[in-house]
C-alpha cells in the first residue's frame, strides 16, 4: 500500500513537472489575438487578466501579452510607459523558454517576443539592442520552419522578417550573410501571401496580422503601388471595427494621394472606449485636411494630435503643418510660434522631422503658390494644383530653392495625373537645378524617374537614375529616399 502511494505520488510530480507548461491556442485566445489586433487593448487585457487566473500554465497568455504592449507603445510611443514595461519582453521571454520544446509555439512564441522587443527598441531609438533581438527572433523563426514545416502561422513573420532583410544593400549583404541572415523581397512577400491564402487549421489564427502587414510590404519593399491597392480593394476589410487595419488602410491612402479616402476611414471608426485610444487619428485627419485646404478643421484636428500625444515623432511635423496654416491665413506672427516649437519640441528621427527641422533652422518660408499647389497634390487634386502653376515658369520665382521645387512640382503632378513623359521632362530640370541643394527635390525627382523607367520595363535607365538619387547628399529625406532607391535597383537587378 506504501509503495503504491509512493508511485503515485512520483506520478502526479513528474507530470506537474513535465506540464507545469503549456502552449494551449484555443477559441478564448483566437478572441483576445483578435481583440488586441483590432486594437480593443483595454478590453484585451481584462480578458488576459481574467483568464490567466484558472489558466496560469499556459504560456500563450505572456506572449498575448507581449502583443498587447507591443501595439500599445509601438503606436502611442509613450515614454513612461516604455520605461515601466520594456523590462517586461524579456522577462517573458524567459518565461516562454520554459515551455515545452516539442512544441511549434515554443521557438515561435519565443521568436514574437524578440521581435516586439526588437521593434520597440528601433521605436526607442536603441538600435543596437534592437539589431540583436531581430537576429535573435530570425534565426528562431528558420529554425522553428524546419522542424514544424506546416506550422503557417510562422510563415507570417518569417516572411515579414525575409522581406526585411532582402533590402540590405548587396554590398553589406555578407555581413547579414554572417549573421546567418538571408532573404529576397519577393520570396518573403510570398510567405505571407501564402498564409493569407492558406485554408489549413491555422489560417485564421494571425490573419489580422498578415493582412496588416502585406500592403505595406508590396507598398515600401516590392514598390509595386497598382498590387498594394488591388488587394486592399479585393480584401474584406472592416475598417471601422479593426483599428489596426484602418491605421494602415489610412495611412497609405493618405501617403497615395487620396486624401478623401483617409479622411473617411479615419472618420468612420467605431468610437468606443473598448479600443486604444490613438492620437494618430487626429494628426492623420489633419494632414488630409490641410491637402484639401481646410485650413481651420486642419488647425483643430493637428492641436487636437499635439495635447493628446505623450510621443516624440511627428510632432516638429504637425508643428510645421500648423505654421503653413497660419502663414496662408497671414498670421506671420503666429506662424513663427509655431516655428519656434519645430525647434524645441519633438525629435527629429522621421524624415518628416528632419525635413520639419531643417526648413525651421533655415529661417526661410515656402512660395504661397507653391504651397498651395504641392497641398493640393499630396491630397490627389491634380487638376486644381495644375491649375494654381498655369501660366507660370521658373522665372517667377527668385530664390533657386523655389525654382527647383517648382520645376519638381510639376513633375510630379503630371506623373500622379498618369502623363509620365512631361513628368520625366520637369523631373530632369529639377535635377539640374537643384543637385547641390540640400532640399529633397532633385534626389526625389530623380528617385521617380527611376520608377517610370522600372515600370516601362527598361532596369538600365532606372538604375542609372535610383543610383543618382543615392548621390544626393545631406537632404532631410535621405533614410527614406535611399531605402527606395536601394529597393528599387535590386528589383532592377533580378529582372
Amino acid at each position: 500500500m506504501r509503495k503504491c502511494f509512493v508511485l503515485a505520488l512520483i506520478l502526479v510530480l513528474t507530470i506537474q513537472s513535465f506540464g507545469q507548461y503549456q502552449y494551449n491556442w484555443t477559441p478564448r485566445t483566437q478572441k483576445i489575438y483578435e481583440s488586441i489586433t483590432s486594437l480593443r487593448i483595454p478590453e484585451a487585457r481584462a480578458l488576459i487578466l481574467q483568464d490567466k487566473k484558472a489558466n496560469s500554465a499556459n504560456l500563450i497568455y505572456p506572449l498575448l501579452e507581449s502583443y498587447a504592449d507591443f501595439y500599445q507603445l509601438f503606436l502611442n510611443e509613450n515614454r513612461a510607459e516604455y520605461n515601466r514595461t520594456y523590462p517586461a519582453f524579456e522577462q517573458r521571454i524567459k518565461l516562454l523558454e520554459s515551455g515545452p520544446k516539442q512544441s511549434p509555439y515554443h521557438l515561435y512564441s519565443i521568436a514574437l517576443g524578440h521581435l516586439h522587443k526588437s521593434l520597440i527598441a528601433i521605436r526607442f531609438n536603441k538600435n543596437f539592442e534592437a539589431a540583436l533581438d531581430f537576429r535573435k527572433a530570425f534565426l528562431l523563426l528558420k529554425e522553428n520552419k524546419k522542424a514544424h514545416p506546416n506550422f503557417s502561422p510562422n510563415d507570417v513573420y518569417l516572411g515579414l522578417m525575409t522581406t526585411v532583410i532582402g533590402t540590405i544593400p548587396k554590398g553589406y549583404q555578407w555581413m547579414a550573410n554572417v549573421l546567418g541572415m538571408t532573404g529576397k523581397i519577393a520570396d518573403g512577400n510570398a510567405l505571407v501571401l501564402k498564409y493569407i491564402n492558406s485554408k489549413d487549421a491555422f489560417s485564421s489564427q494571425c490573419r489580422n496580422e498578415a493582412l496588416f502587414v502585406y500592403p505595406y510590404l508590396i507598398m515600401n519593399f516590392e514598390g509595386n503601388k497598382k498590387k498594394a491597392f488591388d488587394f486592399i480593394e479585393k480584401t474584406a476589410y472592416d475598417y471601422t471595427n479593426n483599428h489596426l487595419h484602418a491605421y494602415m488602410a489610412t495611412n497609405l491612402y493618405l501617403n497615395n494621394q487620396q486624401s478623401q479616402k483617409a479622411l473617411q476611414i479615419a472618420s468612420d471608426i467605431n468610437p468606443s472606449n473598448a479600443y486604444l485610444e490613438l492620437p494618430f487619428w487626429e494628426l492623420e485627419k489633419g494632414y488630409a485636411y490641410l491637402n484639401e485646404l481646410k485650413l481651420d478643421a486642419a488647425k483643430t484636428a493637428l492641436h487636437h494630435f499635439i495635447a493628446s500625444f505623450k510621443g516624440q515623432f511627428y510632432v516638429k511635423d504637425a508643428y510645421e503643418k500648423l505654421s503653413w496654416i497660419a502663414y496662408i491665413q497671414g498670421d506671420q506672427a503666429k506662424a513663427n510660434a509655431y516655428r519656434n516649437n519645430v525647434l524645441s519640441q519633438g525629435s527629429d528621427i522621421t524624415d518628416a522631422d528632419k525635413q520639419a527641422l531643417q526648413n525651421a533652422k533655415k529661417g526661410t518660408w515656402p512660395h504661397p503658390v507653391l504651397l498651395r499647389a504641392r497641398l493640393l497634390s499630396d491630397g490627389g487634386y491634380q487638376n486644381q494644383a495644375l491649375a494654381i502653376l498655369a501660366g507660370k515658369t521658373s522665372k517667377d520665382f527668385d530664390k533657386d530653392a523655389d525654382k527647383t521645387e517648382f520645376a519638381y512640382r510639376l513633375g510630379r503632378i503630371y506623373d500622379l495625373a498618369g502623363q509620365p513623359d512631361q513628368a520625366i521632362h520637369f523631373y530632369k530640370s529639377a535635377i539640374e537645378k537643384g543637385s547641390n541643394q540640400p532640399e529633397y527635390f532633385a534626389a526625389r525627382a530623380a528617385l521617380q524617374i527611376g520608377l517610370i523607367y522600372e515600370q516601362r520595363g527598361n532596369p538600365t535607365f532606372a538604375i542609372s537614375y535610383f543610383n543618382t538619387c543615392l548621390e544626393m547628399k545631406n537632404h532631410a529625406f535621405k533614410n527614406s529616399l535611399d531605402q527606395k532607391a536601394k529597393t528599387g535597383i535590386q528589383r532592377c537587378l533580378k529582372k
